[in-house]
């Protein structure tokens, strides 16, 4: 026998990546065998001739190749079989049956099952969607096994496909006196437990600790420094609230609303959080995602206290605060869930193109991969929703809700105002607290270090985002509207009303033209218009009884839509905005929800400024107004280009920062 082979045969060998093998534990006659085997295997990946590796070993040369290929077989897990191939008696494939059934009966049915799925797929199909819709559970016994719910339906209609595939009552399994149903719960049992995610499933586990990390290409596995990554989530905050309305002045009234929305950013590195953001609705939206984005970047200021007692730890308080260098400062990775909320294309254009960092959502129903932001929930509920009167605590079974709700004659006993004081200093005096990960350092600590000591490279926002930072500043297209021959002068239709400007009312020239209009989510009161080539126009303001009370976008939509259910009435130059507020508070002590709603509109009509105040726009533009129409009169040659000039526009975003 010639003692050449092709040179590819163990071009891809390499032992050292093999799976290998605990020999020692192996039977004393198996050991000397799977030794000798071994020993032949690598031989052979060193190119050995193969009368030297039979003499060495005692493994004749027809052997030594086939050991080598069934090294090389596909493993379960993943891997090649390795070592594993050569123990003594070892199969490295799955029994195939490939004889017929001659006769009925229990025996010689080995694999007859297995050659049915693979002979008719639609068999195996139906086990798969009986087990995704739950149809069929799988569960762990008392003593380990698995057993198997909902197995005699699932028998029916295996049987009943097995007849409009054609099988007839001499085939297998129907020719079986069970017709093969302990085939079939193995058979389910295997498909099932594929995977650990399959086998949760299917054993309907609602909640699923631990877990590997999946393999994301472009991400840091660690944030190695401060800013590397941050992470993203809402809490709905397990304390039952009460806001009060003074309808005249020296009388109040109280009424309960829904539990609140805790939207929160912190630092994988440091955890420490760098914002957060209180929403009074019943889901957050993308905007409350873009203002919990904002008070992330804008220096914190420690809001004013007033609950006798009630303290600031010393040293506490937020990043931004305590280093007035991190201020404005952006990260590189934020990481966040698939909420439609995160997943919003202004949500997305936000992070990409101003905060410029990269946006990863994880894999869905998959809250460890964000651990640090779903710890910190969980430490801020044990050290204050759940110590508070009129929590919910953590689940319907938790016994702090079920003594809240017995001895509680009042349903809420807290004050959104308070909640709001007590969850700033519970998170300044996070901070600040010792953390046992930290090495027995606070996250103030570890900043302090990084920013001080160490000197790490920033990036911050550019400065000109900085004097106009509108985040939560939008784009959508509209046209101008009017007509001549109707004596209509132009004006812009925004979500149910009007607006112009002394300037937009003069240009016959624009009715009909499509224009593009920013403006902000919190005060929808005016727009800045630009035309279809990216020139701005003017300012507009919205006309008629909707300039007089500031309110946010969302307040717009739902007062039209209480109109148009003829649930809300207006009179000519009444304050829809006022009236709005008025339909809430009669309705607050009927639905919590109402209450919500008009505590939230409160606030949106407190926090607004007396007069419109127009957007920023796309970029920060020296002299705000109407463009000049176009000259028909010849200008002087000055050996300048007519007109503005026009910067041409870069590959990179708009919100391209730099480090100092």
């Amino acid at each position: 026998m010639s003692n050449r082979r092709p040179q590819t045969a163990t071009d891809r060998a390499d032992t050292a990546t093999w799976p290998t093998v605990a020999w020692h534990v192996l039977p004393k006659e198996h050991q000397k065998v799977f030794r000798s085997r071994e020993e032949a295997v690598q031989r052979y990946c060193r190119r050995e001739p193969l009368r030297t590796i039979e003499a060495a070993t005692g493994i004749p040369i027809s052997s030594v190749r086939r050991f080598y290929e069934r090294c090389l077989e596909p493993h379960p897990d993943g891997r090649v079989q390795g070592f594993r191939a050569l123990i003594p008696f070892e199969h490295v494939k799955s029994y195939r049956r490939s004889a017929k059934i001659a006769r009925p009966g229990r025996a010689g049915k080995a694999g007859a099952f297995g050659l049915l799925l693979e002979r008719h797929p639609e068999l195996e199909a139906l086990i798969v969607d009986e087990l995704r819709e739950h149809h069929v559970v799988v569960r762990q016994g008392s003593t380990g096994g698995l057993v198997v719910g909902g197995l005699s339906a699932l028998h029916r209609r295996l049987r009943q496909c097995c007849l409009e595939l054609g099988l007839t009552e001499h085939d297998y399994p129907l020719v079986q006196a069970e017709q093969g149903i302990r085939s079939l719960a193995a058979a389910v049992k295997s498909i099932a437990t594929r995977s650990f995610e399959e086998a949760a499933r299917a054993a309907l586990t609602q909640k699923r600790s631990g877990g590997v990390r999946p393999h994301t290409e472009g991400l840091p596995v660690v944030a190695t420094q401060p800013y590397d990554a941050v992470e993203f989530d809402g809490h709905r905050v397990d304390v039952r609230l009460r806001v009060v309305f003074e309808r005249v002045v020296g009388i109040e009234e109280s009424f309960e609303i829904e539990r609140v929305w805790l939207l929160t950013i912190i630092d994988v590195c440091s955890r420490a959080v760098l914002g957060y953001h209180i929403v009074l609705e019943p889901e957050y939206s993308r905007y409350a995602v873009l203002k919990t984005v904002e008070r992330a970047l804008v220096p914190w200021h420690a809001p004013a206290l007033t609950i006798p007692g009630l303290r600031y730890a010393p040293g506490a308080g937020m990043p931004s605060e305590r280093f007035p260098e991190l201020g404005y400062a952006v990260w590189n990775w934020f990481r966040f869930d698939n909420a439609r909320a995160n997943l919003a294309e202004d949500t997305l254009r936000v992070l990409t193109e101003v905060v410029g960092c990269g946006a990863h959502a994880g894999p869905a129903y998959c809250p460890n991969e964000r651990p640090h932001i779903e710890r910190f929930f969980g430490t801020l509920a044990s050290v204050l929703a759940h110590r508070l009167p009129g929590t919910t605590g953590g689940s319907v079974s938790d016994p702090r809700r079920r003594i809240a709700e017995i001895s509680a004659s009042a349903p809420a006993v807290v004050r959104l105002d308070e909640l709001i004081e007590l969850t700033a200093v519970a998170i300044a005096n996070y901070n600040a607290a010792a953390h046992e990960s930290l090495g027995g350092r606070s996250p103030l600590e570890i900043l302090a270090y990084y920013v001080g000591e160490k000197r790490i490279a920033l990036r911050w926002l550019a400065e000109p985002m900085r004097r106009q930072l509108c985040l939560l500043q939008h784009e959508q297209e509209g046209h101008v509207r009017g007509s001549i021959s109707r004596g209509v002068r132009p004006y812009i239709h925004f979500f149910g009303a009007r607006y112009t400007s002394h300037g937009l009312a003069t240009r016959a020239d624009l009715i009909g033209q499509p224009v593009r209009l920013y403006f902000d989510a919190e005060d929808v009161r005016a727009l800045r218009v630009f035309d279809a080539t990216g020139r701005e126009l003017c300012v507009v303001e919205v006309q008629g009884a909707w300039r007089y009370t500031s309110h946010t976008l969302r307040m717009r939509k739902e007062i039209l839509a209480l109109v148009r259910e003829r649930k809300l009435s207006i009179v000519r130059d009444d304050d829809p905005v006022q009236c709005y507020l008025e339909y809430l508070r009669q309705s607050a002590g009927k639905r919590c929800r109402s209450a919500s709603k008009a505590e939230a509109a409160r606030r949106a009509v407190a926090n607004g400024l007396p007069a419109p105040k127009a957007p920023p726009g796309p970029t920060d533009t020296a002299k705000p107004g109407l463009a000049a129409a176009p000259e028909t009169a010849p200008t002087a040659d000055t050996g300048q280009p007519p007109g503005p000039v026009q910067g041409k526009r870069l590959v990179i975003g708009s919100g391209q920062v730099f480090s100092r």
